[in-house]
């Protein structure tokens, strides 16, 4: 059986300094988490009696029947415990926070800015969740749709995150291509009577590690568990061997042994909170590359009047989703579905595409128009011409949090997370962020051999009727169509 696969991992450890300590944040390839259920809370009331019925944050009390993380032998897996929905709302706020995220990445001579939109917005509402005051007022600008408040935003965003990593996802959007059939042509090998067996994972981890002796809020601990499945875990500062050897065997165990030493060294005795999140995608591909065609072709990182260099480049040809706009910049937007027809992989090009164009389509582009262009995409016959491609990407967020407006947390003196931590009276000193990094791995390529002669010869005999090909800059979208959320994003300006 001829195989594709795209494998990508993302982890984000925020450190958070109680006093002036560095706040670091260290990724890794994410886990694929196995989480076990919990018992259902009373969100909307704990959310009610939170806060007041508007947007604006109130203290949280600290006063409550029950510690806020017991302290327990290991790691601790919580599920998201919420019901499955789609909202529309969250998505499109998710895919506009995308872009605007995009925007603020660039550089002149990056390979790529490939990231992964919703680990870093898991840990931006984490934050969120925490915060009050001015830093509270940031996040929500942001982050909070205009028709809903905080509140509502936390609770349909833990329903829309539940949804992604349900086994069976519900999906009202249904895309018109998906509603399509192929157009008749014998050429075209006949789908399978029987559904191929479901290979798509997704794993969503979210844990909050903290000084064991820190006062953390019980509602914002109760309320990260509810929303956001986050597990909590004190560490002990006095034994920071110990404390990393925890971390790292959570990070191990969700990603089944595949992960073992995530954190390198003793973490700090200044570092107070650890807020990490992570994102295990795998999937194989419903139209496959064949590996026998895959060769040695040119890629031209300036466009085709500029020099190439070598590259692996895939090829198949298939029924797929393709759409062309009209516009000046003619956009070519092609499908890559997944088996389980739940995600696809969506490759965005300009024509005569090179990094000036790829950056004049960013400059413009949003969420609302990336679906306006899959809303109108058909099954067509296509080409399509892929790098091979294992790409790694490290980005510092301060910058782009900066950009975004996020700019009290990252001050000593403004930052505001007493919904989270309780700030020292006696000093004054409020927890904060300096740092902020994230890593990504994603691997696309093509296995198997099995079929691989008769399938190369088709590729030969199809007249394709539209074409993709990927020997010049272009986009990744990768989304989860049942949900509408952005997986990963970014442009591939050298595939290498």
């Amino acid at each position: 059986m001829k195989l594709s696969q795209v494998l990508a991992f993302t982890l984000w450890l925020l450190v958070v300094p109680y006093s002036y300590g560095q706040w670091n944040q260290r990724n890794t390839p994410s886990p694929n988490a196995r989480i076990t259920p919990m018992v259902r809370t009373r969100l909307a009331s704990r959310l009610n009696n939170a806060n007041s019925a508007t947007s604006a944050p109130v203290t949280i009390s600290t006063t409550t029947r029950r510690p806020a993380a017991p302290v327990t032998t290991g790691p601790q897996r919580t599920s998201m415990i919420l019901a499955p929905e789609n909202d529309s709302k969250i998505s499109q706020a998710v895919a506009d926070f995308t872009m605007r995220l995009s925007r603020t990445l660039w550089h002149r001579s990056s390979k790529t800015e490939l990231f992964s939109p919703i680990s870093i917005i898991s840990v931006a509402n984490l934050l969120f969740l925490g915060s009050a005051g001015v830093t509270h007022e940031e996040f929500g600008e942001v982050l909070t749709p205009s028709t809903m408040n905080w509140k509502q935003m936390h609770q349909r965003f833990g329903k829309v995150l539940a949804n992604l990593v349900a086994s069976e996802p519900i999906d009202s959007r249904r895309d018109p291509w998906r509603r399509q059939t192929c157009p008749n042509d014998d050429d075209y090998e006949e789908e399978p009577s029987t559904p191929a067996p479901k290979s798509q994972i997704i794993r969503v981890a979210n844990g909050i590690f903290y000084q064991k002796d820190l006062a953390m809020r019980p509602q914002y601990v109760n309320l990260a568990r509810s929303i956001y499945g986050a597990q909590v875990q004190p560490i002990d500062p006095q034994n920071s061997a110990a404390s990393t050897a925890l971390i790292n065997k959570w990070i191990s165990d969700g990603t089944a042994g595949k992960i073992r030493n995530m954190i390198d060294g003793a973490l700090s005795p200044s570092t107070s909170v650890i807020i990490a999140n992570a994102l295990y995608f795998k999937a194989k591909w419903k139209t496959q590359f064949e590996p026998l065609v895959t060769r040695d072709a040119p890629f031209y990182p300036d466009g085709l009047d500029g020099p190439s260099y070598r590259v692996k480049m895939m090829s198949l040809t298939g029924c797929l989703p393709f759409h062309k706009t009209r516009d000046a910049m003619e956009v070519s937007i092609v499908g890559l579905p997944y088996r389980d027809d739940t995600s696809t992989m969506y490759l965005i090009q300009p024509t005569n595409s090179n990094r000036t164009t790829i950056r004049r389509l960013q400059a413009s582009l949003t969420g609302k128009t990336i679906d306006s262009w899959i809303s109108q995409m058909k099954l067509q016959s296509t080409m399509v011409r892929l790098p091979k491609m294992h790409l790694k990407n490290s980005i510092d967020l301060l910058k782009s949090f900066q950009k975004l407006h996020f700019n009290s947390i990252l001050s000593p003196s403004k930052s505001n997370l007493s919904n989270m931590i309780t700030t020292s009276t006696s000093t004054g000193q409020k927890p904060y962020v300096n740092q902020i990094l994230h890593k990504l791995d994603l691997k696309i390529d093509e296995e198997g051999t099995e079929g691989a002669a008769a399938t190369s010869a088709l590729l030969d005999r199809i007249g394709s009727q539209k074409q993709f090909n990927g020997n010049a800059p272009f986009l990744i979208y990768l989304r989860h169509d049942a949900t509408g959320l952005p997986l990963f994003y970014g442009p591939i300006f050298d595939p290498r």
